[in-house]
């Protein structure tokens, strides 16, 4: 297993430090600064207690959460709106967890991982008080041992089988609760990680599938053309090179479909609009438009629908709290 020695200073926050009625919304904003951007409810609204001690691994950044029952959810919006792009590997050191991602669900139970994909939403669920570890790897760094990330994130991998054994088990060893570090250089020990998660993941998971790429690249496609009121399959199938039918056909591989992915990259795209003060003097109208709606009144549903307020009562409550896009 793996040695160890002092290790360097920690960044510790609490809800013990703010009032009671405060604390989940302090422990939100906490992770959406200093962890991930997502969203959190929970129950125990006005009695929530969290913690989160966060250390560097090298190129990795290590966490401790502790935190009462919790639902988790990673959307399209916060998505656009993210500063980071790359993967999680969590494990449940205490309570249970059921993790939803690419259409996967997982029971997590204690001494299980998972590998979160941030690039892609999610829903995680803490049914009960938890404590986990989570190590935030660079999309890019990890892509050097595991080209094919994204294919094992959401499946769990639990401790009986062999190399997922052996991750686990060094996961185990890792702790912000004492002043000591690993005898090796961090980034030997952050590589030493990626290595087992790479073992545990299988030689299919090193194989990076033309129809996973080819389908990506559709997606980038609807990004930069979503603004097309017109925009249909077929114009995007020959704007890749297939056939209508390959395109709907990928979709439905990834459960999805052409049309839904169009809608949320054009809901995407106006939520961006509405909160950015810089476009406060564009009419809701125009920022319809913009984002490839013709019908302000199929907007205005479909938004309302998508984040649970219409589009001119989102932008300004939006606009008077002072957040604007980055």
């Amino acid at each position: 297993m793996l040695a160890m020695r002092e290790r360097p200073a920690r960044q510790c926050w609490s809800t013990a430090d703010v009032e009671s009625r405060h604390a989940l919304a302090y422990w939100v904003d906490t992770i959406c600064k200093s962890f991930l951007e997502i969203d959190i409810e929970s129950l125990q609204r006005h009695a929530f207690r969290a913690r989160l001690d966060q250390s560097s691994l090298g190129p990795v950044t290590m966490n401790i959460i502790e935190a009462d029952a919790q639902r988790i959810c990673r959307t399209r919006a916060r998505i656009a709106h993210s500063r980071f792009a790359g993967y999680f590997l969590i494990q449940l050191r205490a309570g249970q967890a059921r993790f939803q991602q690419y259409g996967r669900e997982s029971c997590i139970e204690v001494g299980d991982c998972v590998l979160v994909d941030c690039t892609a939403p999610y829903l995680l669920e803490c049914l009960q008080t938890t404590r986990t570890v989570a190590l935030r790897f660079p999309g890019d760094w990890l892509r050097n041992w595991l080209p094919n990330a994204e294919s094992l994130a959401g499946r769990p991998l639990r401790g009986g089988a062999r190399w997922s054994n052996a991750l686990c088990a060094a996961l185990a060893n890792f702790d912000t609760d004492t002043d000591q570090v690993l005898a090796l250089p961090d980034s030997v020990v952050a590589e030493h990680i990626a290595v087992l998660l790479a073992l545990a993941a299988g030689p299919d998971a090193h194989v990076s599938r033309g129809s996973e790429k080819l389908l990506n690249r559709i997606r980038r496609t609807i990004r930069d053309r979503c603004h097309e009121a017109g925009l249909t399959p077929g114009t995007v199938a020959e704007a890749n090179g297939i056939s209508k039918r390959y395109l709907h056909h990928l979709f439905a591989q990834a459960h999805s479909t052409f049309g839904s992915e169009l809608i949320q990259t054009r809901l995407d795209c106006a939520h961006r609009l509405l909160s950015d003060a810089r476009y406060s003097a564009v009419t809701v109208g125009e920022v319809a438009l913009r984002a490839g709606f013709l019908e302000p009144s199929h907007f205005a549903r479909r938004f309302r629908k998508a984040y649970g307020s219409g589009p001119m009562a989102f932008r300004t409550a939006h606009l008077r709290g002072g957040k604007s896009a980055a």
